[in-house]
């Protein structure tokens, strides 16, 4: 077969790879992932994840054309459109099933509540992401192309930096992903009190928080793979790392496979169920239905911090005031105001301790004469009191008299007894 590139243009003297593939690791590769493709045809149609399922069968489908164009290099080492062929399901395979990741973070964002939300509009977050993946699968496949089709050095180089451009897009995106989401958790953990029960059941549950890690998890490797490419082409496609079969096998091809198979094992229809259809931000997508409960209320779990204002349903009103005191009561030292409304403290308003007092009912007190005696007044003073009632009034004799002032004194009180009222007195 005829070579179609260079000893100037091939990056290595034998064509675009130093020594053939390895038929048995890409065979066992291609059929791995292919057999993944029917999986995730079962899970799209299953729980109505169309668009996800979608994006993942065509990484997967990337994945087997790039495999099999490894495998005809194996009998044309130079040949262009076999090297073409593996660039590209290669480098295009872990796009889409990045871009399948990033299809779920909208609803992500959206099941835990309005308040926990990165941006006002969730959709916004995956319409940045598809314009990323956009921009790295075009700067992927020109840089795959020239590079392959290169006829000098120069455009040999020019055709490398464009394809590193794609790989760090692809890189950088993985990178936000992972940031963004890990400051969201770090708002839900701080502010769990304000969850949104509508859904409720599914975020709560334990196949939700797996399928979040498993998320996580395939995310960081493509990091990872994203990561060995870039050092692996920054030296250009003859360098070591590049032409290292059991290195791109291991950190390339192994890493996307278990990414591939995480998601196929916990694909997001599983664990949201018909919150899937609800908390798209996508209105092809979306099917809207009356939610369960009043999403004004919010589950309060915890209470390390006060209800943010609106979270939770008006108070109802308050019950009306108590009907006014009388506006004037007639006391021994006059006209006293009594207060309109009830005081707050007894502390803060020392008049409350008057208030009993001055409202108190006044009382008739008789006057009694030094010289004469006592009226004779009932207990109720409205008539006489009996004669049994009667009794004469000695008063003590002071200690501080002496010997011929106090006989006098005593004399002179002895000669006036007075008669009062033995009920008012001795009661």
């Amino acid at each position: 077969m005829a070579r179609d590139c260079t000893a100037e243009t091939c990056p290595t003297p034998g064509g675009f790879v130093s020594w053939p593939p390895s038929t048995a690791g890409n065979a066992f590769m291609l059929a791995a992932f292919a057999s993944l493709i029917p999986v995730n045809i079962y899970t799209g149609i299953r729980y109505k994840t169309l668009l996800y399922a979608s994006l993942i069968i065509a990484g997967l489908l990337l994945e087997v054309v790039g495999h099999v164009g490894k495998i005809l290099l194996q009998n044309d080492a130079a040949s262009v459109s076999s090297f073409a062929l593996h660039m590209t399901g290669m480098l295009w395979g872990p796009n889409f099933i990045s871009a399948a990741i990033y299809f779920v973070l909208p609803h992500v964002l959206v099941i835990y509540g309005q308040e926990f939300r990165l941006i006002s509009r969730p959709v916004y977050l995956g319409v940045f992401f598809i314009i990323l993946d956009v921009f790295t699968l075009a700067f992927q496949l020109v840089g795959a192309v020239y590079r392959a089709r290169a006829g000098t050095a120069v455009e040999m180089g020019q055709g490398s930096y464009i394809l590193l451009a794609g790989l760090g897009l692809n890189v950088a995106g993985l990178a936000t992903f992972l940031v963004g989401y890990r400051y969201f958790l770090h708002r839900l953990d701080r502010r769990r009190y304000v969850f949104n029960p509508t859904f409720s059941a599914v975020f709560l549950s334990l196949r939700f928080n797996r399928f979040l890690l498993c998320m996580q998890l395939a995310t960081l490797l493509l990091l990872v793979r994203g990561a060995v490419r870039i050092a692996a082409f920054s030296g250009g496609l003859g360098s070591v790392l590049a032409q290292s079969q059991v290195a791109i096998f291991l950190l390339d091809d192994t890493l996307v496979l278990i990414a591939a198979i995480i998601l196929s094992a916990a694909p997001p229809g599983r664990a949201f169920g018909l919150a899937w259809a609800e908390t798209s931000p996508y209105p092809a997508c979306a099917t809207r239905r009356k939610p369960t409960s009043d999403p004004q209320i919010r589950r309060v779990i915890s209470q390390p911090y006060p209800f943010t204002p609106g979270s939770l349903p008006p108070p109802p009103p308050p019950p009306p005031p108590p009907l006014p005191l009388p506006l004037a009561q007639r006391s021994p030292h006059g006209i006293v105001e009594a207060p309109v409304a009830p005081l707050a403290s007894p502390v803060q308003h020392p008049v409350h301790h008057q208030i009993t007092y001055n409202l108190r009912k006044p009382q008739t007190v008789p006057y009694l004469s030094p010289t004469g005696s006592a009226p004779y007044l009932s207990p109720t003073g409205r008539g006489p009191i009996s004669p049994s009632a009667r009794a004469p009034y000695s008063p003590a004799l002071s200690s501080s008299t002496s010997s011929s002032g106090g006989k006098k004194n005593r004399a002179r009180q002895i000669s006036n007894p007075r008669l009062v009222d033995s009920n008012s007195i001795w009661a």
